[in-house]
């Protein structure tokens, strides 16, 4: 009799440590769900912030003699990608500015032409922005990369050495078939250079530009070398990639003097993937990026002014600030899509929350039918959202907003059915830890007579 209630015991407590064990196990497995190659999620756009930036430029002639027949252009932020929405609401200078310019990398400049400043004299402009901007999240799945058509300009253009990105260098290509191997995967390959780069610079700041080859061997470089040493090792791999610069904040209150630098490489099926390594964000933007140049003139590589004149550069002294404030969605009453966007992403964060909470209380197993419909939903969501931004679609962000609606409904009747459950499965665990106490005082009061 005693051992058959031990033995029986002992079956009830595997049974409790099964039951525990499976919930666990649904709390602990991994948020998120894959791509499909039907239709490939690229990124992701959460965390929506509006902007005003302020970027003030001074051009202080400082020499003995007039600067005479001055050309002056200054790049702007556009809405270089899906995800970003922006607006120049004023452009203040003591000299009227003559055009908006484009160049063959795509950049944009406000340009002036100023006939004569004197000595001591300066040339002052300012630029007011309003940004709706978002944090990005690339999805990549490495089995969903398409091949590269080696045959066009992109790749042709991305993939050649120029200045401060010695790709053809003998040093930069010995490392960089060290890196690769046997790997032909692109994303996977850039992936190491990525940890290659990180691990080998460390961040000293730079007076002047140094490039790639100098930052590898010399193990260090700030933002600048960080992005060219990256470059150089994606092109030398047969990758395209490129530097841009910009400008970069901590907070949505601040102000700097400085711009910014990071890189971009390109996959096929997914397009640009941005890396910021100094930044410490990897196929990941944060909405407090802001791009200028998308890559280089050659003829005025990596600076945010560049100025022509009769006279010798050293005359010539500029200044900047950068002063970056919230905005209001207010800025953007005349523009439709990046309202209802705005309105849009801004409900993510209670979608995000409910599924995270879905997931913690077992959702997995008490409702995975349900639990996988959401899932899908989310996913069918974030492709809606991202393929109507690719088009500017505002009815697509308007279906993108009934799906919303769909998934909160349907991720609150999963927290209903799972706190039914739950509550179940306490009911029941609860009276099995009874019965078993209860076997057990049984057997000790056995044991005793």
């Amino acid at each position: 009799m005693q051992k058959l209630l031990i033995k029986n015991f002992k079956k009830r407590r595997n049974l409790l440590i099964f039951l525990t064990l499976l919930l666990l196990l649904s709390l602990i497995l991994p948020l998120g769900y894959s791509s499909t190659k039907e239709s490939i999620l690229k990124y992701r756009i959460r965390g929506p912030r509006i902007s005003r930036i302020t970027h003030e430029i001074t051009v202080l002639n400082k020499g003995k003699l007039p600067l005479k027949n001055i050309k002056i252009w200054v790049p702007i932020i556009k809405n270089e990608t899906p995800y970003h929405f922006v607006l120049i609401n004023d452009i203040m200078a003591n000299l009227p500015y003559k055009d908006f310019e484009n160049d063959s990398s795509n950049n944009t400049y406000i340009f002036w032409q100023i006939n004569s400043i004197l000595p001591g004299n300066i040339f002052k402009a300012r630029i007011e922005y309003s940004i709706l901007s978002f944090d990005v999240q690339y999805v990549i799945d490495a089995h969903l990369v398409g091949n590269y058509s080696k045959e066009s300009w992109l790749y042709g253009n991305y993939t050649q050495p120029e200045q401060y990105i010695e790709s053809d260098d003998p040093l930069i290509k010995e490392v960089a078939q060290a890196l690769a191997e046997n790997e032909t995967n692109p994303h996977i390959l850039a992936s190491k250079i990525t940890d290659f780069v990180s691990k080998h610079l460390k961040y000293t700041v730079q007076g002047e530009e140094k490039g790639a080859r100098w930052a590898l061997e010399h193990g260090e470089g700030d933002c600048s070398e960080f992005s060219y040493l990256f470059t150089a090792l994606c092109r030398a791999c047969g990758i395209p990639a490129k530097v841009k610069a910009g400008f970069a904040f901590h907070s949505n209150t601040e102000t700097t003097e400085f711009g910014h630098m990071w890189a971009e490489y390109y996959l096929p099926n997914y397009g640009w993937i941005p890396v910021d390594l100094t930044w410490h964000q990897v196929c990941y933007q944060d909405s407090l990026h802001f791009g200028l140049l998308h890559s280089f003139p050659l003829k005025y590589p990596y600076d945010t002014v560049f100025i022509e004149c009769s006279v010798p550069s050293v005359n010539i002294e500029i200044y900047q600030t950068v002063k970056i404030n919230s905005g209001s969605i207010a800025d953007f009453e005349n523009f439709s899509l990046a309202n209802l966007t705005y309105d849009t992403i801004c409900k993510t964060e209670t979608i995000e929350s409910l599924y995270f909470l879905t997931t913690m209380m077992g959702a997995r197993i008490f409702s995975p039918k349900d639990y996988k419909n959401l899932e899908n939903a989310i996913k069918e969501f974030d492709l809606t959202v991202q393929q109507s931004l690719e088009t500017k679609d505002l009815n697509g962000i308007k279906q993108a907003n009934i799906q919303i609606e769909y998934i909160l409904g349907l991720a609150e009747a999963i927290i209903f059915k799972c706190g039914i459950m739950l509550a179940l499965t306490v009911l029941i665990i609860t009276l099995i830890v009874f019965a078993i106490s209860s076997k057990k005082r049984k057997i000790e009061a056995c044991s005793t007579l």
